[in-house]
């Protein structure tokens, strides 16, 4: 028996007619599919909604995902087993991508299932491709430390290393903690460093700004409990 497919959704990342970013490519293998897994149930099935799937709701099944390990998957990818398609679904952008979809994605491979990743939505390359900074070089972390002496190290180091490889660090913060970072970032960094914040991507408050820290400091910009991304660039500007 053949086996079906794990396809990567890419969900939305605003409220903003999640339909109108994803190609029809992409949308016409989501309609084709009855198995999502997902780690919110209700959420998959707001976006589901969101891109007007025209199977019946009823008619879907979504299962979410646990998070014991590895021989949690083999229910999740049991369609594909039997050669239907699955797809996955992240609550925000793309699966795999700082979302705990990749153990789903690596247990596919290693059951010989198809991964099939679909165009769409990414916070992360988004921020990026907007910031002006070093595309051919760049680091994600996720999220920095929380305790204050941790994270002054933290960004030291990222900057030194920034300036002296040429590598654009980006990071992630969770929302409420927004003004907390852009406070230290701000306090921390040498003024001359590049600092891009990229907060709501794709909705119709988007605001992406790319500055020095020095101006940073003269500059009001609306972070609290905001999704938002982070980028720092301190080594040599292109002209």
């Amino acid at each position: 028996m053949t086996k079906g497919r794990l396809l990567l959704i890419p969900s939305a990342l605003s409220e903003n007619q999640p339909i109108s970013f994803l190609p029809s490519k992409t949308l016409d293998e989501v309609y084709s599919l009855k198995h999502f897994i997902a780690e919110r149930a209700k959420t998959a099935r707001h976006f589901l909604k969101s891109i007007k799937i025209p199977t019946p709701m009823n008619e879907l099944v979504v299962m979410e995902m646990k998070k014991h390990g590895m021989e949690d998957y083999a229910d999740l990818l049991a369609p594909c087993m039997l050669g239907m398609g699955v797809g996955l679904l992240s609550e925000a952008g793309a699966p795999g991508v700082a979302d705990p979809g990749s153990g789903v994605v690596l247990a596919a491979h290693r059951k010989g299932i198809q991964v099939v990743p679909l165009v769409g939505p990414s916070s992360l390359l988004l921020a990026l491709m907007a910031s002006g900074m070093n595309g051919q070089q760049f680091t994600f972390h996720g999220y920095l430390p929380k305790d204050n002496r941790e994270l002054v190290t933290m960004l030291k180091e990222l900057e030194t290393d920034s300036r002296n490889t040429h590598t654009t660090h980006l990071f992630i913060e969770t929302p409420f903690r927004n003004i907390r970072m852009f406070e230290a970032l701000t306090q921390i960094l040498n003024p001359q460093t590049l600092l891009s914040i990229s907060v709501e991507i794709t909705s119709e408050q988007e605001n992406i700004r790319t500055l020095s820290i020095s101006e940073w400091k003269k500059t009001k910009i609306n972070l609290d409990k905001k999704p938002a991304v982070f980028l720092i660039y301190a080594g040599q500007s292109s002209k």
